[in-house]
């Protein structure tokens, strides 16, 4: 049976002593108090206070290896809320998609590993999927050539690639559909789920042939 993304406020503070980052943590009770839930975001921001200082995300000037990336899941949920900013801020605008690395350089970071900016969008996709919604870094997010990612859905998942891009291109966002995309970014980062173990729960939770559109 197809579990129910939306929580009570019980529910939820019952999740928030599982966030390990102060950020994190202090944005969720932001979504809270927005939500009128004024216990859940007490409860976030006096977790967060035992978390330790806020880290401040300026300009970073990071080389990782593809090997040492996969040490910063935390991280990358941070950063997929600024990218999410940066990338509605663009759809809103009517402006065209943009490149792995120019979104790279825009949430400050320098030298990045690009493939390690492909799970902060990654992220984001799997966020949509829960949600419901098409997926939107997919095709606001382009490789250096203008295309697509050519090594999205591809491993098991060839028989629907084509359909969730044609969805995703199709695809009109609306406010109600980026505040979800937000909420389910922060489940995962509840749970610590990298990119990888947010599409694992999400295939869980959805039918993944309906989400997708898929014929036949």
């Amino acid at each position: 049976m197809e579990k129910k993304l939306t929580k009570s406020e019980a529910e939820l503070i019952a999740t928030v002593a599982n966030i390990v980052d102060p950020d994190a943590c202090l944005r969720f009770a932001q979504r809270a108090k927005d939500r009128g839930m004024l216990a859940l975001a007490a409860a976030c921001e006096e977790h967060a206070k035992t978390l330790g200082p806020v880290k401040k995300l300026g300009t970073r000037k990071l080389s990782m290896s593809p090997s040492v990336a996969t040490i910063v899941p935390m991280k990358t949920h941070v950063v997929a809320e600024e990218a999410l900013t940066i990338l509605e801020a663009d759809y809103r605008a009517n402006l065209p998609p943009t490149t792995y690395g120019q979104l790279a350089r825009r949430c400050g970071f320098e030298g990045q590993n690009i493939r390690w900016f492909g799970q902060v969008t990654d992220l984001i996709d799997a966020a949509c999927a829960l949600a419901g919604v098409p997926s939107f870094a997919l095709v606001r997010v382009l490789e250096a050539n203008g295309n697509i990612n050519h090594a999205a859905w591809r491993k098991g998942y060839e028989h629907l690639r084509d359909a969730i891009i044609a969805k995703a291109q199709a695809g009109i966002w609306t406010d109600s559909d980026f505040t979800k995309i937000r909420d389910a970014l922060a489940l995962f980062s509840a749970h610590a789920l990298g990119n990888k173990k947010a599409w694992d729960y999400v295939i869980t939770q959805i039918d993944i042939n309906k989400w997708a559109g898929a014929t036949g």
